[in-house]
């Protein structure tokens, strides 16, 4: 049972993110690689994971599942990344667009140091410890139980942990973007605020937005994302566990 369970999840991965990746955690389990430290083939710089069990899944879903390898219409100029966690897609980003200003946004004060460390020879991508919300306000960041990759958010008056929330247009005021090319949206279940509350101005200035609904979290949050998006001239696809919104 145990050897076919293995094979059953073996295969589910080789499914999802290919040959190359069974052949990297194969490597790593052979040889008792436990260094959270990991270069990946065209990436010249190493990254650093801070939970080796689960963000490596997470560097499978963008390295080798591609799952932000979405065409755009031209080169990018400008891109932000709400969640950035570790800075896993930042890097990704920066390596694929070195020309694009990247702005990757994380509230949570660990993650934000791999974040900074991960990103740091990219002098393109510009790190906030911040939350996303729908407007300015205090949050605080959460541990439904997840581990480091499934902190949320909840707004809140007073905390002796609170982190300043901010909305997208602030960041566009702040860093002079005129257009978003690339919205990166993985913020754990504050998506649904974020498509509900004023969203009127940012969401006509993105081209391509791609979204990770966390239902689980919450049934309804997809229901409000499908009657806002509704609204606007968006052609809807699904890339892994991304909902890809471009601009027709």
């Amino acid at each position: 049972m145990f050897i076919a369970d293995k094979w059953r999840h073996y295969s589910k991965l080789q499914r999802r993110y290919g040959w190359k990746a069974i052949a990297f955690l194969t490597w790593r389990k052979l040889t008792g690689n436990k260094n959270h430290e990991i270069k990946l083939k065209g990436i010249p710089h190493p990254v650093t994971l801070s939970n080796l069990l689960v963000d490596v899944y997470t560097m499978l879903q963008i390295f080798y599942g591609k799952e932000y390898d979405i065409n755009l219409d031209a080169e990018p100029k400008y891109i932000i990344d709400c969640g950035a966690n570790i800075g896993l897609a930042s890097v990704y980003f920066a390596n694929k667009y070195p020309g694009a200003k990247i702005i990757a946004v994380e509230p949570d004060s660990q993650n934000f140091s791999y974040l900074r460390k991960n990103v740091s020879p990219y002098p393109n991508v510009h790190c906030l410890q911040k939350a996303i919300w729908s407007r300015p306000t205090l949050m605080e960041v959460v541990d439904p139980g997840r581990g480091n990759w499934g902190y949320q958010t909840k707004e809140v008056e007073v905390s002796d942990h609170s982190v300043e929330g901010i909305t997208i247009d602030q960041i566009m005021e702040q860093h002079s973007i005129p257009d978003i090319d690339f919205l990166k949206i993985d913020i754990e279940g504050a998506e649904k605020e974020l498509f509900q509350h004023h969203y009127e101005n940012w969401i006509t200035k993105a081209k391509v937005i791609a979204v990770e609904l966390h239902d689980f979290f919450d049934p309804t949050i997809s229901p409000v994302f499908n009657e806002t998006i509704s609204k606007y001239n968006f052609e809807i696809t699904q890339l892994g566990e991304n909902t890809v919104c471009r601009r027709r």
